[in-house]
């Protein structure tokens, strides 16, 4: 799921980018961050000129949230990074949110 909405100021009100990750599908963790910005950013993920290793290492961000030890998941927890202006919020429960750089 991908959607922008606005932000909480109306006199400000740059989109913040929602995405979700599914901890079931084929995806990791990283890549679903990676295509979310690619398309937040308006770009082909094949032609972005960022790296996510630039900002998080993208194997402990797949570790930081899979399932526990006895396979639950984990409910709680968050971890923000920039990357290129863009300040990237991953949830435990999967989701995803990315604040685009400020520009008054």
């Amino acid at each position: 799921m991908h959607e922008r909405t606005p932000a909480d100021d109306p006199h400000n009100p740059p989109a913040v980018y929602r995405a979700c990750h599914d901890p079931d599908g084929t995806a990791r963790l990283s890549e679903t961050v990676v295509h979310a910005l690619a398309e937040c950013m308006g770009v082909n993920v094949t032609d972005c000129d960022f790296s996510l290793y630039d900002s998080v290492d993208p194997d402990a961000l797949n570790r930081l949230f899979r399932p526990r030890g006895d396979g639950t998941p984990r409910t709680d927890g968050m971890l923000s990074f920039m990357i290129q202006g863009h300040r990237v919020t991953v949830h435990a429960d999967g989701e995803i949110l990315i604040e685009p750089p400020y520009a008054p």
